[in-house]
């Protein structure tokens, strides 16, 4: 599993222990700072690792502080994210089992060392209930829609599932760049054109890929792009494509997309 993780200063000792924890068992792990025990501001720290899991980038997030309890808020504050604070192994169970948390909070000066990594091995084994929490989640996730606006994940993400078939893979068995670019760039121009239908998009380019994990022919993946930053005249769409039996990241890119008014020229985007 890929795990972002992320603290200030006072959950820096933590952070590393878990680090070697989640390395050890076999997790690829994205550290995001603090890199020192030097007084920081935590949101610095937290924003990135909760927006890496809100991408897709990273399946699930850990934050740790002080109390946890700032790092959370912060983590929260990003759409699509479930922080719960824990502090004894029922909390870490619950927290999965009922609200379906991707990160959770760890307070390094409440919390003994020994029983924070037994909270982030019970949180990583458990999994959610579903049942009567599945409306409640949805509950969340409609109250987050009326009230984002203007930061990630603010607008709507565009979904598209295909089958990988024999012609897709090269000899090694991975994807064929030519395809992951073609899938990338037509979803980023629909996510795009759904979400500004005044506006007249070209692809401006589309970054380099971050490929995470293979794929076999016969796997079916899951492709989400969503408008994750507007600018003047044009708009960044990211686009994930994670492997849907198993729930991995198969590769991720952003595709800068541009308005360009009758006459082919650049123009500011219409809302």
């Amino acid at each position: 599993m890929k795990i972002a993780i992320g603290s200030d200063h006072a959950g820096f000792d933590y952070k590393g222990k878990i680090i070697e924890m989640l390395t050890a068992a076999g997790h690829e792990v994205s550290d995001f700072g603090t890199h020192s025990a030097e007084s920081v501001d935590y949101p610095t720290y937290i924003a990135p690792t909760a927006e890496a899991v809100a991408r897709g980038v990273c399946e699930r997030g850990i934050v740790l502080g002080g109390s946890g309890n700032g790092e959370a808020i912060v983590a929260n504050k990003i759409r699509g994210i479930r922080c719960a604070v824990c502090w004894t192994l029922e909390t870490a169970r619950l927290a999965r089992l009922h609200n379906d948390a991707n990160v959770i909070s760890i307070g390094q000066r409440t919390v003994p060392v020994e029983l924070a990594l037994e909270i982030v091995r019970t949180w990583l084994g458990e999994t959610f209930e579903g049942g009567r929490h599945e409306s409640r989640l949805q509950g969340i996730a409609e109250v987050e829609q009326r009230v984002a606006a203007g930061s990630l994940g603010a607008y709507p993400a565009h979904e598209k599932t295909l089958l990988i078939r024999p012609e897709h893979l090269n000899q090694r068995g991975t994807l064929f760049g030519g395809y992951m670019m073609q899938w990338a760039d037509d979803l980023a121009f629909t996510a795009a054109s759904l979400t500004f239908p005044k506006a007249n998009f070209v692809t401006r380019r589309v970054e380099a890929f971050d490929f995470s994990s293979p794929v076999q022919n016969g796997d079916i993946v899951k492709l989400r792009a969503r408008v994750a930053k507007l600018g003047n005249t044009s708009t960044a769409v990211e686009v994930v494509c994670v492997n849907a039996r198993t729930d991995t990241l198969v590769f991720s890119t952003t595709a800068i997309m541009v308005h360009l008014d009758p006459d082919g020229q650049k123009a500011p985007v219409p809302q």
